[in-house]
């Protein structure tokens, strides 16, 4: 699993003094965070963390801050509010601002996601006393064609957002309050705030500590290994499940080793999922018939959809693996793709069979909407590998 995020220091600089405190600097204390910010993730395993600027006097447009985290899952601009240009000390809140449009995009939905999870966390370390806010922008015009939102103040979310990346603002209270302003001024507080924000989007995507996911992997059973059970034992399987199976479905079993072989993937895997998909190769409630070739369902996103056809068993079962292979890992095909699904997996998003059901999978992506999807295809393949060859 690999995770990308790209986080903003809000501005460049000397940039917005504080009126309540002498020596605080909006720029300096979100650039001292946004490095804090960067270190806890990075403890975690499959995180890659980019940043907007190298040094801190560089000065970048609103727009391209955010264009910075194409290909991201995920983009943080770290600011500090102020109220007027005077102190404030009764208005101490924290606010989180995500876009919206007036349709319902997966972007918005996990900036959305993501802005309700923090909100709460960082009102509670830094103890606002008048809590938390989330503020929601609609998504703005270009009127000038010039990709620049007409209320530059969010350009950089209009930025994150043309990238197509989930993406907030993190106001940190105000640094028109004198108590809020000290408090964003000692670095163990900065430590902590980041290490509580890295938490937070560690558990959004399903993140282990790297140390943890090292013991973990042997948990799980990966797709792109070398087959483990025989022709005989997944023979000796169907038919001890589906005595009528037809001969030319026992004929084809060994192209799910070869094809499973040519790809680094795991033919005994997709032979198991097959039987699930298929029920045994029996077909009965299933969204595929025999004469389709399409053994595991593909292209049936849907209820009441046929799904894929193919000439021959081989391109049906070449395909499967090519699927699984675009979910196991990011390596290059090895056969020319015919798998016509291929370009929309997010590639190497679940290397294990348990994460391959989207509820299980910690990125929420995968084959199939069923839950337990993955412990289903185990358990046939637990059987088949303990059949007598």
């Amino acid at each position: 699993m690999s995770v990308k995020i790209c986080i903003d220091a809000g501005h460049y600089g000397k940039y917005n003094r504080s009126p309540a405190v002498n020596g605080y600097y909006e720029s300096d204390m979100t650039w001292k965070l946004h490095l804090l910010q960067k270190k806890y993730l990075e403890e975690y395993a499959g995180v890659e963390v980019i940043t907007t600027r190298k040094v801190q006097a560089t000065d970048k447009t609103l727009y391209n801050r955010g264009a910075c985290s194409r290909g991201c899952d995920l983009f943080i601009s770290n600011h500090s509010n102020a109220v007027g240009k005077g102190i404030n000390e009764s208005i101490d809140y924290v606010a989180v601002y995500h876009l919206v449009d007036d349709s319902t995009t997966r972007v918005d939905d996990i900036s959305k996601e993501i802005a309700e999870k923090l909100a709460p966390v960082i009102a509670g370390v830094m103890g606002a006393t008048q809590g938390f806010r989330i503020v929601t922008r609609k998504s703005g015009n270009d009127r000038n064609g010039d990709g620049m939102l007409n209320d530059n103040y969010y350009g950089v979310l209009h930025g994150a957002r043309m990238a197509e990346t989930p993406g907030v603002i993190l106001e940190h209270s105000f640094h028109t309050n004198t108590k809020m302003t000290l408090w964003l001024m000692n670095e163990n507080n900065l430590a902590k705030l980041a290490k509580a924000e890295a938490e937070v989007i560690a558990a959004h995507f399903g993140l282990m500590k790297k140390r943890d996911a090292e013991n973990a992997v042997t948990e799980y059973t990966k797709i792109a290994e070398e087959t483990v059970a025989t022709v005989e034992q997944m023979r000796n399987y169907l038919k001890a499940k589906n005595p009528a199976v037809a001969q030319s479905v026992l004929d084809m079993i060994p192209l799910y080793l070869s094809e499973g072989a040519a790809e680094g993937i795991r033919g005994d895997i997709a032979f198991a999922q097959s039987c699930l998909e298929t029920g045994n190769f029996a077909f009965k409630g299933s969204a595929v018939t025999l004469d389709q070739n399409n053994f595991c369902g593909m292209g049936v996103t849907r209820r009441g959809m046929k799904g894929n056809s193919f000439g021959m068993p081989q391109l049906g079962i070449r395909a499967q693996i090519q699927h699984l292979k675009a979910y196991a890992n990011g390596e290059p095909l090895v056969n020319p793709v015919i798998d016509p699904r291929f370009r929309y997996v997010s590639r190497g998003c679940a290397p294990y069979v348990e994460w391959l059901g989207i509820q299980e999978n910690p990125q929420g992506r995968g084959w199939a909407n069923g839950a337990g999807y993955g412990k289903k295809i185990l358990a046939i393949l637990n059987s088949i590998t303990s059949t007598k060859a």
